[in-house]
């Protein structure tokens, strides 16, 4: 059974420690298109960054965003999974009374800060390329369809703003998504889901889907999946339920497993 669609992660996995991406990745997309096989860019970021990131062949892919909370085909948004905006008003509540971190409402239309901390912007321009500042973000909840609250922690997430946070698990799912991220969304919101979403869509099924990730935030789209990669820089607990290893992001990790795997 060949496969059908190729997900993968962006920071860490297709991005390398620069922030590059490999420059053979364009021409790979295009000739897996050639064989019909759909290439999905799974990541926390916005999708107006995808697309600038991805120019030169934007009609070519489908984008997973803001962690699984839009999915984006052929320009439209196929899926949009709103947010419970009472228990974002809590969490920002308590986010604002935190040290070193900052809120980031991301909608459809925009992703929004109320915080002109400049440590904290210039970490929020490199994932979000629509980025509105506004006097209260309270306001905005009324303002765009807005799917996910990302916070972000000056010095270290996991030990901070995470724990912090992750009380709302109840109600929401709060998500470790990086080194300096949180990530808050409705309960079963992840790229796992966008990718059974994409499957159902177009008939594909789980033994032919290929997947590559490096953090927590992807690992139910290991889950989603019988190719599961995780890169050689991958988090211990995404590696643990991976069914294979990939090069490390710096090793241009994906287009060489995806070339080996089609003997491309």
């Amino acid at each position: 059974m060949t496969v059908k669609l190729i997900a993968a992660d962006m920071d860490g996995t297709l991005l390398d420690s620069n922030k590059n991406l490999s420059p053979y990745l364009f021409d790979l997309v295009k000739k897996l298109k050639e064989k019909d096989i759909k290439f999905a860019i799974a990541s926390g970021r916005q999708y107006f960054n995808l697309l600038e990131n991805f120019e030169d062949i934007k009609g070519d892919l489908v984008y997973i965003s803001d962690n699984g909370s839009i999915v984006y085909d052929n320009g439209q948004s196929i899926y949009v999974d709103e947010i419970n905006t009472e228990e974002v008003k809590k969490a920002l509540n308590d986010v604002r009374q935190g040290e070193g971190i900052y809120p980031i409402l991301c909608g459809v239309e925009s992703a929004y800060v109320e915080n002109d901390n400049e440590v904290f912007l210039e970490n929020a321009r490199m994932y979000f390329a629509k980025l509105e500042m506004v006097e209260d973000l309270m306001d905005v909840l009324d303002k765009d369809k807005i799917c996910k609250l990302s916070v972000f922690d000056k010095v270290d997430a996991e030990n901070n703003a995470f724990k912090l946070l992750e009380k709302y698990n109840k109600d929401l799912m709060v998500c470790l998504s990086g080194h300096n991220w949180v990530d808050l969304m409705n309960p079963g919101v992840n790229k796992g889901e966008a990718i059974k979403i994409l499957q159902e869509n177009y008939n594909i099924s789980y033994d032919e889907t290929m997947a590559f990730g490096d953090y927590l935030n992807d690992y139910e789209m290991m889950q989603s999946c019988k190719y599961s990669y995780a890169m050689d820089n991958a988090h211990p607990r995404l590696k643990e339920i991976c069914n294979y290893r990939a090069k490390s992001n710096d090793d241009d990790g994906v287009v060489h497993a995806i070339k080996e795997y089609f003997e491309l």
